[in-house]
């Protein structure tokens, strides 16, 4: 199996014979690249499912449905409406426990760089734009995301912004800027810092664990800015 079998067995997988992912893992074994592709779509799978958890139903939510439909309920209702009105009040508990329509995923930083570190592993999609295209990127997010983004400043690092285009950081919208540092991939990941809801020091970087990547965190005027680069290979690294 090569690099471009293993892409194609990424997205099928759930549906290939033992024998295919096997193959698939051998060539993880081998080939780097792929292995963090792997990784990073295994953390994009754990944050979404992180983002859809049970939660309890408030105290007496299912005693006041009851009684709610009870009180409108006609004297001259069948018995297939009666029995309708408990089960209906019990759908309502049920849903409310599946699905939390009121839980945001992006309330911790292990979350939120499970999302970039997904997104940076498929690093090798197509820029919308590259650098030479357009003047003003703000501009060209904003007519596409809604918000003005904030161009990060990362001149110290001696990087070359090469492009972007739009992603989502969990389900928020988000520009993605991709720089070239010192032959590797850099992404950077800019969104409105009230998406995040968690209390950030706005003079702080964050640092975020990540088992093949750092992941820098950052609060910028509105913006929140998420860094993420490959680790050297070597012990030299980019300051």
């Amino acid at each position: 199996m090569d690099c471009k079998e293993f892409k194609r067995w990424l997205i099928v997988r759930d549906n290939c014979d033992e024998d295919t992912s096997l193959q698939a893992r051998a060539h993880r074994d081998h080939c780097p690249d792929c292995d963090r592709l792997y990784a990073a779509d295994e953390a994009l799978d754990e944050a979404f499912a992180a983002g859809i958890r049970p939660v309890s139903a408030p105290k007496g939510m299912a005693q006041r449905a009851r009684a709610e439909a009870e009180a409108k309920r006609r004297p001259t209702a069948t018995r297939w409406r009666r029995g309708l009105v408990p089960a209906m009040a019990l759908g309502v508990v049920l849903t409310f426990m599946v699905w939390n329509p009121w839980a945001n995923p992006l309330t911790t930083l292990d979350a939120i760089g499970k999302y970039a570190v997904a997104n940076h592993g498929r690093a090798d999609m197509t820029m919308a734009f590259t650098a030479d295209e357009i003047t003003d990127p703000q501009e060209w997010f904003y007519q596409r995301l809604n918000f003005r983004i904030a161009m990060p400043d990362l001149s110290h690092r001696q990087w070359t912004f090469l492009g972007g285009r739009e992603c989502t950081i969990g389900p928020k919208k988000a520009a993605y800027l991709f720089y070239e540092g010192h032959g590797e991939n850099v992404s950077v990941f800019v969104l409105p810092a009230r998406q995040i809801k968690m209390p950030l020091r706005a003079d702080y970087r964050y640092q975020i664990e990540a088992p093949h990547h750092r992941v820098e965190l950052w609060k910028m005027d509105a913006m929140v800015c998420i860094l993420v680069q490959d680790r050297p290979s070597s012990t030299s690294s980019t300051t």
